[in-house]
C-alpha cells in the first residue's frame, strides 16, 4: 500500500471546487485547506502505478495550480506478510 501526502495549490476562491474534485478520486482524501489556497491531501493506492496515475490525474483537474508530493511510505498489507 502506497500512502502519500500531497500539498495542492489553487487560488483561494477555488478551494471548494478543487476540494470536491479531489475527493471524487479513488483513494484521495482532503484533510484541510489554508486561506491562501493550499490543500492538505493524502493518497492511498495499492500499487506504484496507481499512485502515479492519481498524481498525474490531479494535475489535469481544472483550477489546480500545482501539486507537491511531500511524503511517501510503502506499507506491506498484513495478508501479504502472512502469505510470504
Amino acid at each position: 500500500m502506497n500512502i502519500s501526502g500531497v500539498v495542492v495549490r489553487t487560488f483561494p476562491k477555488d478551494i471548494g471546487v478543487v476540494s470536491e474534485a479531489l475527493s471524487r478520486l479513488d483513494g484521495v482524501e482532503v484533510h484541510g485547506a489554508s486561506d491562501d489556497g493550499r490543500l492538505v491531501v493524502t493518497v492511498e493506492q495499492p500499487g506504484e502505478q496507481g499512485l502515479t496515475d492519481v498524481l498525474n490525474h490531479m494535475q489535469d483537474i481544472p483550477r489546480i495550480l500545482s501539486t507537491s508530493l511531500i511524503y511517501h511510505q510503502f506499507e506491506e498489507l498484513a495478508h501479504q506478510e502472512d502469505e510470504a
